[in-house]
């Protein structure tokens, strides 16, 4: 091909002005979906300024979702059936419906978990991974409840607003933080504090299953165990069951 009336550009200016990489042209040069108009004597590629053009028609296909053999017939042909098309812009809009939620989802958790952290000195991982999980895993652990409990307590439990879910594992985030602080301490689990953790734990607990907490308490033995990430450790589980029966045998009859 004649390139001496055609500005062209080496494979770097290429990559400069088009702001694709090396490896993604001789890719597409590989599959015959963008070729360049020339080589130098040497065997270097050379771009023109019609090879940039279709580049950004496949970047511009590429970006709504179409495949690198989709986009290769279309610019072979010229053409695309338009019903054809349609289908297919609507399928990528679906896709990018669906992403968007996702996204917003993320954007939600992301929020929630900063709400939680904000202002504290330190962070205990095993106590926020908890809190992470719970976030990442609140369908699975809807379904559980589902499973084993009735429809209407299960959407009792699970109708919360933002702002009161957000209260709710502030609290979880601390009373969790303290009893690990307290189990790690000089306090015993007979401890005036480690009862009033006892007692605020089963409260929020109490708080948090909406006031429904004998309730599952009483099934849960005959319940199939659900997988939670326990943020204690042996040690911290041992104190907590410890304080735990302490306080249960401790209340007037």
């Amino acid at each position: 091909m004649d390139m001496s009336k055609k500005k062209t550009f080496t494979i770097g200016e290429f990559v400069h002005k088009s702001g694709v990489n090396i490896r993604t042209l001789r890719y597409y040069d590989s599959i015959d979906l963008l070729k360049p108009s020339d080589y130098t004597e040497g065997g270097h590629r050379l771009y023109s300024e019609d090879d940039f053009q279709q580049l950004q028609q496949i970047k511009s296909l590429k970006f709504i979702g179409f495949s690198l053999k989709e986009i290769k017939e279309m610019i072979q042909k010229n053409l695309v059936d338009g019903y054809a098309m349609q289908q297919s812009l609507e399928f990528q809009k679906q896709l990018f419906i669906a992403k968007n939620q996702e996204i917003n989802e993320i954007l939600s958790d992301l929020t929630h978990l900063i709400g939680i952290v904000e202002g504290k000195n330190t962070i205990n991982i095993n106590t926020f991974s908890s809190m992470l999980h719970k976030l990442m895993f609140e369908e699975d652990t809807k379904a559980w409840f589902k499973k084993h409990f009735s429809k209407t307590l299960t959407e009792d439990i699970f109708n919360i607003d933002k702002d009161e879910d957000l209260k709710l594992d502030k609290e979880w985030s601390d009373i969790l933080s303290d009893i690990k602080l307290l189990a790690n301490s000089h306090f015993l689990p007979s401890s005036e504090k480690a009862q009033k953790k006892v007692e605020h734990l089963l409260n929020l607990m109490n708080q948090t299953l909406k006031g429904n907490l004998d309730t599952v308490m009483t099934e849960l033995p005959g319940s199939d165990p659900f997988h939670f990430p326990n943020p204690f450790t042996v040690k911290e589980q041992q104190f907590l069951k410890e304080a735990m029966f302490i306080y249960e045998n401790s209340k007037p009859q």
